[in-house]
Formats: structure tokens, C-alpha cells, sequence
């Protein structure tokens, strides 16, 4: 890597955004987001990957720009827990009996792998289309979603050795800016060795604490992940960035549970893509839909979100008659989290609901935002967020939103929709029947989100975020 000379360099930590396949979630698409500004607006900013295998933070040896848009993804199979190495069965098997291991255990997904390499790397055509023809034999749904995009177009999936490139000997003038899912792709006792030995500055991205505080919402693996992170984390920190009051509250309150000296705290708002709005074509929604006919939901389905709440809401409305007698449905759109399974199966067996409550995984970009400008209104009733970007995004396609009073949403709705108490079954069920049968009642809140809702783009909320992490020290690269 180039000398860091008299300014010092900007290490950016991409690690999320290499680990994940498929359409990002939040954390991941501020990951990118910042990470796609960057490459074009800081030239002497540097990505790294941490390696478990390593246990440090390297090059990357390629452009990473195919893995921060989606079109291509890394190959972990056989790469050791970085949070916890050694954890894993692959990670105890001699170094030299490693890949024998991985060929016995997932001989499909490590044949995908080999071939991936013939057809990203042979001159011939002819052996290029065979691999990928071999490929689509061996898919399963799972390897599907890694490889293939939901347009049908082909993702590279590049083997971790053609990748990942020497170590980063990081300096005392660097930065070193983490804004992924640190506690799982990084360790942060080799980060806080490196700091105290190093001296560089550590900025963290705090998207919030919300493992910390509702840990029943979670596995138990990941929350005690969560916690041994951010209790080292937060203390290490030379600046932790968070995107609202409501997080940067909690933290100050975690500083004082865990006598923690106070560190410096900068409020820095997250983005939303610009999009030209007005009603999309029909046909680009799915069957059974039609604009203006059905309530939305964008979001991981998880139990904190309110999946659960919203399926025992429609129920009621079905049972009632009020949904079929206005031709609505309820559309859930986010991938498959955690501890869902059973309501899922619940919702997919219900036949009072099962044709009326739509659930769609692995929508692309243009889906989404399809469904936004075709939706009558959004429902976000999550029990507590740090922020809440599809309440931005459901806003900015001038969409009125029923959202809860959980965490941040209340700053980010700034009385532009109502705000439930997210365990209130009764007034959902009342507030989503008054607008399905009484579009009047929402247009007020429509109104009035058109006239004043105002947000920072993705490119603006990342210029913000990078003059946030250079006023730490003065001698960052200048945001241009």
C-alpha cells in the first residue's frame, strides 16, 4: 500500500459487504453505500478485508466494486469464525486435511467453486459455457441465491485466494473506520491489540444496541457475539458514529452500566436512494397484486419487526370481510431471519390469510421499489430500531406509513404519519382498517409528507459520515 505521507490514510473495513450474497439488508447497504462513495470521492481511501485465516485485515486484490453492487460474491467455505476461530468443525481439522474435509462434507458447493474458477478464468468459450452449463446442474435453491441474481444474471463467486491480498501493516496515522457486523466479521481483541501497540484512530459506525437490550429477540450465540464486541468496541472507539438521539442515548447509557469513560459521539443520518416516484407498471408486480390494493412491509422478517402482530391483524380483517371486500392484501418483503420458522409455516397454513398475506424473499432493487410506489400505504411496526430506513424510503415515494414508537422511528416520522405502541394489537388492527376503508384518513398524512418530508441521499449522507470521521483527527484524507 502507498505511504500514508503527511495525511494519513482512511482503512475502510468492507468485511459485511464481502461475506454477504444477495439483496443487502440495512447494515449491509450502509456498508456499500459508503463504501461506493468512497471509491469515487477519496482516492487514497484503502478497503480491507479482515482474514480469520490470518486474523488480520488485508488487501483486497481486485476491484471491489462488483461485491458492493451485488454482482459478485466470496466464497467463504472453509474460512475459520473470525470472532471466534476455532469454533467450527472445518477450523479443528489439520490445515493439511482441511480441503479433503470440505471435499467430503460439501462436495457441491466446493465442485461450484472449482468450476466457477474455470469459467471466470479460461480463454476458451466453449469450456466457459460448459462449467457454467454444469453449474446450473448442481445448483440447488440455496447455491441459486448465491450465484445468480433475481434477474437471472450470474454472479461471480470468486474463491477467497483470488481475492484477498497481503497484510495491511496499519500505522499510527491511519483510520481505521469499521460501519459493517464487526462482531461477526472481525475480531476485536486483535483490534484492540493492534491499537494499543499501533496507536491509530478507531471509528465505529454504532448502528445500535438493540441485541444488548432486547437479547430475547435473538440467538443466543449472537447475542453474546453482540456483547463481547460492542463491550470492547465502544470502549476502543475515538469516535462512534450513530444515525440517531435515540442510539447515541443508549450508548451514553451503556457507557455509565459498564463504567466506561464517556467517548465522543457524532449523530450522522443514514441515506435513501433517489428515485424519479409516480405509480410503476402494473405488470412489474407480482400475481394477485394490483397498485393501490395492498399494504406494505419492507423488512428482515424477524421477531422483533412485528411480523407477528401484522399476521394476527389481517386475520382479524379477513375474518371480518375487510379485506376481501376492498381486494386488499398484506405484502411482506425482506428475507428470512431468526427464530421465524414457525410463523412462517403459521402464515403459509393459515387458509384464512394464506392467499391474502404475500411474502416475497430476495427482491432486487427495482422490485422494491415497484412495490413502494404501487402500495396504498406501509405498516412498520418493529418493537424498537436505531433508525428505520424503510420508513425514509416508504416517505420519500410520498407513502404514508402506520409506524411504531420503538426506538428511533418517532425522530425519523417527525409527526408525518401516526406512531403505535408496537404492542398494541387493538389500535393496528383499528388504524389499518380506518385507512383500507378510508383512504381520506391517510390522504392528510400524504399531504403533508410531500410538502415537508426532506432526506439526505445515499451520496450525501456518506459525504457527512466521511467529514464526520476526519474531524476525529486532523490530519485525515480531506473529503472532496
Amino acid at each position: 500500500m502507498a505511504s500514508a505521507g503527511n495525511t494519513g490514510r482512511i482503512i475502510f473495513d468492507v468485511s459485511t459487504s464481502m461475506h454477504w450474497s444477495g439483496p443487502p439488508v440495512g447494515i449491509v447497504r450502509v456498508e456499500r453505500e459508503f463504501a461506493l462513495w468512497a471509491l469515487t470521492n477519496l482516492p487514497d481511501a484503502r478497503f480491507a478485508f479482515f482474514d480469520p485465516r490470518r486474523m488480520a485485515y488485508c488487501t483486497l486484490q481486485m476491484d471491489i466494486r462488483p461485491f458492493l453492487v451485488g454482482d459478485a460474491t466470496l466464497e467463504t467455505l472453509g474460512l475459520p469464525d473470525p470472532a471466534k476461530p476455532g469454533q467450527r468443525k472445518t477450523d479443528r481439522a489439520p490445515a493439511a486435511l482441511r480441503s479433503v474435509v470440505l471435499w467430503i462434507g460439501r462436495p457441491r458447493r466446493m465442485l461450484l467453486g472449482r468450476l466457477e474458477v474455470i469459467r471466470l478464468t479460461t480463454m476458451s468459450p466453449r469450456l466457459r459455457r460448459l462449467s457454467g452449463w454444469l453449474q446450473e446442474q448442481l445448483m440447488s435453491t440455496k447455491y441459486r441465491e448465491i450465484m445468480v441474481a433475481p434477474n437471472g444474471a450470474r454472479r461471480a463467486f470468486f474463491l477467497y485466494h483470488t481475492v484477498v491480498g497481503d497484510r495491511i501493516d496499519l500505522l499510527p496515522s491511519d483510520t481505521l473506520i469499521c460501519a459493517g457486523a464487526g462482531w461477526a466479521h472481525s475480531n476485536i481483541d486483535v483490534i484492540k491489540v493492534l491499537k494499543a501497540r499501533i496507536k491509530f484512530s478507531f471509528v465505529l459506525l454504532c448502528h445500535d444496541l438493540i441485541p444488548i437490550l432486547f437479547p430475547h429477540f435473538y440467538l443466543k450465540r449472537d447475542v453474546d457475539l453482540f456483547q463481547a464486541y460492542m463491550r470492547e468496541a465502544l470502549a476502543l472507539a475515538d469516535l462512534i458514529l450513530v444515525a440517531s438521539r435515540k442510539t447515541e442515548e443508549d450508548c451514553q447509557n451503556y457507557f455509565k452500566q459498564h463504567n466506561i469513560e464517556a467517548r465522543k459521539i457524532a449523530i450522522v443520518p443514514l441515506g435513501i436512494a433517489v428515485t424519479s416516484g409516480g405509480r410503476s407498471a402494473a405488470p412489474f408486480l407480482p400475481n394477485g397484486l394490483e397498485p393501490g390494493r395492498f399494504v406494505l412491509m419492507v423488512s428482515t422478517v424477524e421477531p422483533r419487526k412485528g411480523h407477528r402482530l401484522l399476521y394476527h391483524v389481517w386475520r382479524r380483517l379477513a375474518a371480518d370481510g375487510v379485506a376481501e371486500l376492498h381486494g386488499f392484501k398484506l405484502v411482506f418483503v425482506g428475507r428470512r431471519g431468526w427464530m421465524v420458522d414457525g410463523l412462517i409455516r403459521q402464515i403459509r397454513s393459515d387458509k384464512v390469510v394464506a392467499e391474502q398475506i404475500i411474502m416475497i424473499s430476495g427482491a432486487n432493487d427495482d422490485l422494491v421499489n415497484a412495490l413502494y410506489n404501487d402500495a396504498a400505504f406501509c405498516v412498520y411496526p418493529s418493537k424498537y430500531e436505531g433508525y428505520g430506513l424503510p420508513i425514509c424510503e416508504a416517505f420519500s415515494r410520498g407513502k404514508a406509513v402506520l409506524a411504531s414508537a420503538g426506538g428511533a422511528l418517532p425522530e425519523l416520522v417527525r409527526g408525518l404519519s401516526p406512531c403505535l405502541d408496537p404492542d398494541d394489537e387493538e389500535a393496528w388492527y383499528k388504524s389499518i382498517r380506518d385507512w383500507i376503508e378510508h383512504p381520506y384518513a391517510r390522504a392528510p398524512f400524504e399531504d403533508a409528507i410531500r410538502d415537508h418530508f426532506k432526506h439526505p441521499t445515499w451520496s450525501e449522507a456518506a459525504k457527512t459520515f466521511f467529514a464526520a470521521c476526519a474531524s476525529s483527527r486532523d490530519h485525515l484524507t480531506p473529503v472532496r
